[in-house]
C-alpha cells in the first residue's frame, strides 16, 4: 500500500501536474485580460475604494453586493446583461458612472465631464466620435487636448498654430483629413 501511494505521488510529480507545497504562485493560475489590455493573474481587483471586481466571473460588487452599473463600467454591456439575468434589476437605469477619478459620464446624454466641465477626450473614449463632437467650448471650438483647437464648421484642427492632418482625422474622420491634406499640398 505504501509503495503504491509513493509510486502514485512520484508519477504525479514527474508528470508536471500542478502540485505546490507553498502558497499558490502565478504559475498555478491562468492569465486574464483585465479590460485595459494588461495581462494579470489576480482574480480580484479593487479599481477604486469600495468597489471589488471578480475578473473570472466578470462581476463588480459594492458594499451592498453585485452592482449592475459597476459591472457595465468595468466589464461592458454584455457582462451587465448576464448579471441582470442572474440577479434581476435594470443596469440601464443607473445612467451615471465614473470611469476615472474626477470624470463622470452620463449614458443618457452620452457626455462625460471632468471636474464639472464637458470633456471631449473622456466623451470620445466612452461614447465615440459623434457624441464627442457635441462637446464644444463657449466659442464653438473643440479642444481634444491642450495644444489643439478644432473648428467644427470648417472640420479643421490646428495644433501648435499649424493645421494638423492627424488631429483633424482624430476629431472629424478620414474625409476631413483627406480634404485638409489636399489643401496643404496645393
Amino acid at each position: 500500500m505504501f509503495r503504491a501511494r509513493s509510486a502514485l505521488l512520484a508519477a504525479v510529480l514527474l508528470s508536471g501536474a500542478a502540485c505546490s507545497l507553498g502558497p499558490p504562485g502565478p504559475w498555478d493560475r491562468p492569465f486574464l485580460e483585465d479590460g485595459w489590455g494588461r495581462r494579470s493573474v489576480e482574480r480580484w481587483s479593487e479599481p477604486r475604494p469600495g468597489v471589488r471586481c471578480d475578473r473570472f466571473a466578470r462581476v463588480c460588487y459594492d458594499r451592498n453586493g453585485p452592482e449592475l452599473s459597476l459591472t457595465r463600467e468595468y466589464f461592458g454591456k454584455e457582462a451587465a446583461k448576464e448579471l441582470e439575468e442572474r440577479i434581476g434589476g435594470d443596469w440601464r437605469r443607473d445612467t451615471v458612472y465614473e470611469p476615472a477619478p474626477r470624470v463622470r459620464c452620463d449614458l443618457e446624454d452620452e457626455l462625460c465631464t471632468r471636474r464639472g466641465e464637458p470633456d471631449y477626450r473622456a466623451t470620445r473614449e466612452q461614447f465615440g466620435r459623434k457624441p464627442a463632437l457635441a462637446v464644444t467650448e463657449p466659442d464653438g471650438t473643440i479642444r481634444p487636448d491642450r495644444r489643439t483647437i478644432c473648428d467644427p464648421a470648417r472640420e479643421l484642427c490646428v495644433r501648435d498654430g499649424r493645421p494638423s492632418v492627424d488631429r483633424t482625422r482624430y476629431v472629424f474622420g478620414d474625409r476631413a483629413a483627406r480634404k485638409l491634406k489636399k489643401q496643404l499640398e496645393e
